[in-house]
Parts: structure tokens; C-alpha cells; sequence
């Protein structure tokens, strides 16, 4: 090796900030009433919206968020299909784990699933983890599950069958301990404040990935801030369904005063949400998060995003130099004034 330095010699990066790289899987698709979404549709209108998986990778270790609908839509429990599958209509596409395994990626690298929350559409656990991670409040909210209880979402077999380790409660101080201590345990994890969040945990000890407590959608939900690149550090927040829609979190105010704005007016009020005014709160942080330069939104149900940003195996570290923020974003604007006019 020559004694002469470079960006990328190893020697130099040692001392850099770490990264962990973020590639999106297509899970599925969920079809859904545009006015569940958004105030601002067009009458009976739907909208078909992507069900994101993410693949979050550090260094020999890989976690993976989100796991979509599940493949076998007959095997809902009854209650789904009496419910919410008379409102949503489903189109699987094969589970993210098993798109990983198409593509020959290493599975045994995967050392933990993360579950933003509870829902349908986010946790069908059709494979074999060493871990799955859930918000506080999580296992109580999904109960027994089906068939034990009549009203199950999650399947009994499912919760007798994995391990689950929920985060602690944000009052905790200190260091965490127990099950959730000893995932990724190279340095201690404890709860706290990034930016405008009041309740993170710092993963792996080196900035690189926040979970980040994001109360209001349901009990239980979290969201994720990962670093993808260094000089300049970028980030891309994963909101979860902290909103189902950019309208919800867009547009940035600025100092320019629009007492008589000719741009259409998008009703920003929260939908799904058990608490709307934790929801609201934490929208508001997804404009706040937005407003920087350097890191970039993706709810998990962003259509936008499926017609921008490349898909695993490809990473979305590019995002900042190929403008895929602007780009997603710029649809929801012209989107707005296609309806309006």
C-alpha cells in the first residue's frame, strides 16, 4: 500500500463517520381510497401505494424493517377480511425475504427484524428470524392473536413461535438492560434527544442509525434516521406511517409572506391515527426533518418514491446527488395543481 493518503484508503476512513447503506424492497401493494390518504382527492378515487421494506446494513450485520402484506391474502384472519380488506384491496408481490434469497443475498447476515408497528401491512411473519424488534406497547396492543382471540390480527402461531424484544419505556434512564441491550451489543444503547426527536436510541453506538420513538399512528410505532453517506453526511429518514402521504408532511413553509397564495391548498389533517395529536406532532417533525438539505423523507406507503429511487439490490445512498428528493417531491406539487385546475 503506498504511503500516500486517499479518500477512500482505509486508513483514512477508520477515522470518518460510519455509514449504513439502505436498499427498498417492494413488499407489495395496498389499494386504497385516495381520501384515507389525503383530503385532497378526487371523489371516489383510489390510489394503489407501495408496502417498503428496507434493508439496513452494517458492516457483516443486516436488520431488516418492515415486512409487508402477506403472500396468501386468503389466510388474513377473519377479521381482517370482515374489516379492513372490505375497504383495502391487496396486490402481493413475494416476501422480502424471499426476494433477498432470489437475489442470492447472505441470509444469515440478517440479525434482526424491526416492525414499525403493528399492522397488517407491515408484519406478516412468514420466515424464521433470530429477533424481531418492536415498539413499546406493541405485544399488549396485538394481544393473543388468532385463533385465541376472535379478533386477531396476528396469528397465535406467529407469537408463540418468534422472539420479540420491545424497547424499553422512554422514562427509562441510563443504559438499557435485559434481551434489547444484548442486540447489536457493542456499545450500550439509552434513550436520547436527536434533533427534534425526544425519544432516539443510537443502534450501533456511532451515529449511523437512530431508532427513534414516533408515537400517535399506534401504539408501538417507530421510525428510523440512517447515515448513507459521508462527506458531506446525508441521511434518509424512514417515517414508517407517521403520514401515508407526502401532502401530509409537504409543503416546507418558508419566511415569504402568501396572504392570497394562488397554489392550491392541501388539507394536512392526520389520518389513522389512534392519537391525532401525537400524529400531528410528529408530522411536523417530518417538515422540520425535510426542511434539511441533507436528508430526505420516505414514508412506507410513498407512491412518489416507487417511481423515483432505485430498488435493492442498488442502495439509495445517490439519493442526494441524483435529486430524487426533489423529484418525489415535485410530483406531489404538480399533482396538487393538476387537481386543483
Amino acid at each position: 500500500m503506498s504511503d500516500k493518503y486517499t479518500q477512500d484508503d482505509p486508513r483514512f476512513n477508520q477515522f470518518l463517520p460510519t455509514l449504513t447503506p439502505v436498499s427498498l424492497l417492494l413488499s407489495s401493494d395496498v389499494i386504497s381510497p385516495t381520501t384515507m390518504l389525503t383530503s385532497f382527492d378526487l371523489g371516489e378515487e383510489k390510489s394503489q401505494i407501495p408496502c417498503h421494506s428496507m434493508l439496513i446494513e452494517k458492516g457483516d450485520e443486516a436488520l431488516l424493517s418492515d415486512l409487508g402484506l402477506r403472500e396468501d391474502v386468503e389466510n388474513f384472519t377473519p377479521f381482517l377480511h370482515n374489516t379492513l380488506l372490505k375497504v383495502f384491496g391487496t396486490a402481493s408481490a413475494p416476501h422480502p425475504i424471499a426476494q433477498l434469497k432470489e437475489s442470492g443475498y447472505k441470509l444469515d447476515r440478517l440479525k434482526a427484524v424491526i416492525i414499525s408497528h403493528k399492522h397488517f401491512d407491515h408484519s406478516i411473519l412468514a420466515y424464521t428470524f433470530i429477533v424481531i424488534i418492536l415498539g413499546l406497547g406493541s405485544l399488549k396492543s396485538i394481544g393473543p392473536g388468532y385463533p385465541k382471540d376472535p379478533n386477531g390480527q396476528w396469528e397465535t402461531s406467529w407469537l408463540e413461535k418468534y422472539k420479540f424484544i420491545e424497547l424499553p419505556k422512554v422514562e427509562t434512564a441510563g443504559a438499557w438492560s435485559g434481551d434489547i441491550a444484548e442486540v447489536s451489543a457493542e456499545k450500550e444503547k439509552k434513550w436520547e434527544r436527536l434533533g427534534c426527536f425526544e425519544h432516539a436510541v443510537d443502534w450501533f453506538g456511532d451515529g449511523s442509525f437512530w431508532l427513534i420513538d414516533a408515537p400517535g399512528h399506534c401504539c408501538g410505532h417507530i421510525m428510523a434516521l440512517c447515515r448513507v453517506t459521508t462527506q458531506p453526511d446525508t441521511y434518509v429518514l424512514l417515517a414508517g406511517d407517521a403520514a401515508h402521504h407526502q401532502t401530509m408532511y409537504l409543503p416546507v413553509p418558508t419566511s415569504e409572506g402568501d396572504f392570497r397564495s394562488p397554489k392550491p391548498v392541501i388539507n394536512g389533517k392526520v389520518q389513522f391515527a389512534e392519537d391525532p395529536i401525537k400524529a400531528t406532532f410528529v408530522v411536523g417533525q417530518l417538515t422540520r426533518m425535510t426542511q434539511e438539505d441533507n436528508v430526505m423523507v420516505i414514508l412506507a406507503h410513498e407512491k412518489e418514491v416507487k417511481d423515483v429511487v432505485d430498488y435493492h439490490p442498488n442502495d439509495i445512498a445517490k439519493w442526494k446527488e441524483m435529486g430524487w428528493k426533489e423529484q418525489k417531491e415535485r410530483k406531489v406539487t404538480e399533482d396538487a395543481i393538476r387537481r386543483a385546475g
